[in-house]
């Protein structure tokens, strides 16, 4: 009688347990829901910041491989292509800075010979999708790339 009774008890106790696993869950689902969204979110800055870099990088390249062909304007359409379609970025919408600018006094527009570096900063607004990112982070993330390089002319 005794075994019998041994045998019964854990069959009522497992229903009992089950419902309170399905209770748990509810309580934490919002918050590892708003975890991974915040996870995915942050993933998604590093990405746009990671394309950033890459245009201001090209950019800077672009200009220190042809200095006396170029001005600043076709590093910026460079800089604009390796960023897209992450990121937008242009010399005239100023989230794309070419430190020291190229002479345009000059024809063609070139910059002063010598062996100086070329900075190059490129910026960008994220806007996270999450909303607990937005309250953390006050609605947008600035996110800024430097890139300099040194000229061999």
């Amino acid at each position: 009688m005794v075994v019998a009774v041994l045998y019964g008890f854990p069959v009522r106790r497992d229903r009992a347990h089950h419902g309170q696993s399905l209770v748990e869950f509810a309580l934490i689902l919002p918050i590892l829901a708003l975890l991974v969204l915040g996870a995915v979110d942050l993933t998604r800055a590093f990405y746009y910041y990671i394309a950033l870099e890459n245009a201001s990088r090209e950019t800077a390249r672009v200009l220190i491989d042809f200095p006396y062909e170029y001005d600043d304007s076709v590093g910026c359409i460079a800089g604009n292509r390796e960023g897209l379609p992450w990121v937008n970025v242009s010399c005239a919408a100023g989230t794309l800075i070419i430190s020291p600018a190229a002479n345009t006094g000059l024809n063609p527009p070139r910059r002063v010979p010598g062996r100086k570096a070329i900075t190059v900063f490129a910026t960008k607004t994220f806007t996270p999708v999450t909303p607990l990112m937005q309250q953390f982070t006050g609605g947008t993330i600035t996110l800024r790339a430097q890139t300099t390089m040194l000229c061999w002319y």
